[in-house]
């Protein structure tokens, strides 16, 4: 007979062979990795992480392997785009007698739109972050506290736009990590320097002051606008632990690492002072790399920054409230990669295109940048106007996201002035134009050839280029 474990908790996907249109990045749910750690530590005994996003997603035989378990409260995390197996999950556990918790952008999706079968599937649900607020929950469920009065108090905080935030942050206990985590969730693409199979991730901070209006908690990793930091020697000891457990780089996960200047500058020298050496990754905006910050990456061990430029139109980044210099975003942003090459450090270009009022113009403008930046990397998704957006009761209802539908593939609707036919087209000519230059093939394989001496890189190189090459 399987082991007893209290809790499980769990990451849901989508069951569909084709998550998405191109290669996936698996990068770990952080925050419930911190919720398995802070029960862990609490109960002194496993808890349980099963993670749907690591194989191909079968509701079915998900909740087999949580069953196996025979735990009394499940937390469930989910989004958008697989609420429908979210809610078969959690229904399926419900059935059988265990406590069910959601987590994730899901809970801010239901309070906006509601879902079919919500209220049968899950007893309580969180919205925000949950590294501390799921494990208080839990402990008191396990508690014997009444599940009924707490269904009643969860419904009020939801409806009264409540958001659970990390207050404390250096109290979390690390997550653990085990070796053959760091390779399930390596980065896919290869990075400057030598080839890297061992990914390890860090949150040095949680919230993120930035006021635009059209990001989702889905590409977030915290949810609140106040940044609430860890102590920077608290980072590095993880950093150095993880290394110590076998990693070969750190994907650093907050929503923007640079977004405080001093902060990120003590970091920086901090990785260097106490010999970390290891390369890392990490998300920026292109008006936060400015020439000390980005000497500062180089100095420190990044190897790639992963840069939200979202468009080339002044226009629209002036209306997402990206900023309120429109011509200044697009400076900015020719600046930042012509430094970040210098520095030798590699690049992802962030864009979106499908966006509240793009027009085709737009589109084009967008396109022409990202040739003159020439990131190691683009990508381009098709926008969606999930219902957590701040924008969102902008917006005709007929445009609006509901169920499972995903940015990443074909849209079947579009929220700016691009039909939906020609936002899809213009995706693939997108990458199409910049990815099969032959100037592009050419820097990579000078850059990164190494990488395709191993086996895993030959085996990724089919699937990028018959992606790049679908609807020719």
């Amino acid at each position: 007979m399987s082991d007893v474990h209290p809790v499980v908790v769990l990451r849901i996907d989508r069951e569909a062979r084709r998550h998405t249109g191109h290669p996936r990045h698996l990068h770990p749910a952080l925050d419930l990795k911190y919720v398995q750690a802070r029960l862990e530590s609490a109960l002194k005994v496993p808890v349980p992480l099963l993670d749907g996003w690591l194989a191909d997603f079968s509701v079915a035989a998900f909740v087999a392997q949580a069953l196996a378990l025979r735990p009394r409260v499940a937390v469930i995390r989910a989004v958008t785009w697989c609420l429908e197996e979210s809610v078969q999950v959690a229904a399926a556990l419900r059935a059988a007698g265990i406590v069910t918790i959601a987590v994730g952008q899901q809970v801010q999706h239901v309070a906006r739109t509601g879902f079919a079968g919500w209220d049968e599937a899950y007893d309580l649900a969180i919205a925000g972050e949950p590294e501390e607020a799921a494990p208080r929950l839990v402990l008191r469920v396990l508690a014997g506290a009444d599940v009924a009065a707490l269904r009643d108090e969860s419904r009020q905080r939801i409806a009264s736009g409540a958001i659970a935030l990390v207050a404390a942050p250096d109290v979390l206990p690390w997550p653990q990590v085990a070796r053959e985590e760091l390779t399930a969730y390596a980065f896919p693409f290869p990075v400057r320097g030598r080839p890297v199979s061992r990914w390890a991730y860090v949150l040095t901070a949680w919230g993120c002051p930035r006021p635009c209006r059209h990001c989702t908690a889905i590409v977030r990793k915290s949810v609140g606008r106040d940044l609430r930091v860890r102590t920077v020697d608290a980072v590095v000891d993880e950093v150095l632990a993880l290394k110590d457990a076998g990693a070969q780089a750190i994907a650093f996960e907050d929503d923007s690492l640079l977004v405080h200047r001093g902060r990120f500058l003590q970091l920086a020298d901090t990785l260097v002072r106490r010999g970390v050496a290891l390369p890392w990754m990490a998300n920026a905006r292109p008006d936060e790399l400015d020439a000390e910050r980005v000497a500062a990456a180089s100095e420190a061990g990044a190897v790639l920054l992963k840069v939200g430029v979202d468009s080339g139109s002044a226009r629209l980044i002036e209306r997402l409230g990206k900023t309120a210099d429109g011509a200044g975003w697009i400076a900015a942003t020719e600046s930042a990669f012509e430094r970040l090459d210098r520095a030798g450090i590699g690049s992802v270009a962030l864009f979106m295109v499908g966006m509240p009022d793009e027009t085709e113009e737009d589109a084009e403008d967008t396109l022409a940048l990202a040739r003159r930046i020439r990131p190691d990397y683009l990508q381009m998704q098709i926008y969606r106007p999930y219902p957590d957006v701040p924008l969102w009761g902008e917006l005709p209802r007929q445009v609006r996201t509901h169920g499972a539908d995903y940015h990443y593939l074909a849209s079947a609707s579009s929220c700016s002035r691009i039909p939906p036919a020609a936002v899809a087209a213009l995706q693939r000519r997108f990458y199409r134009t910049f990815y099969l230059r032959p100037g592009f093939v050419a820097r990579h394989l000078a850059r990164h050839w190494r990488h395709y001496l191993s086996s895993a890189g030959l085996a990724r190189a089919p699937g990028a280029l018959a992606y790049l090459l679908r609807g020719a």
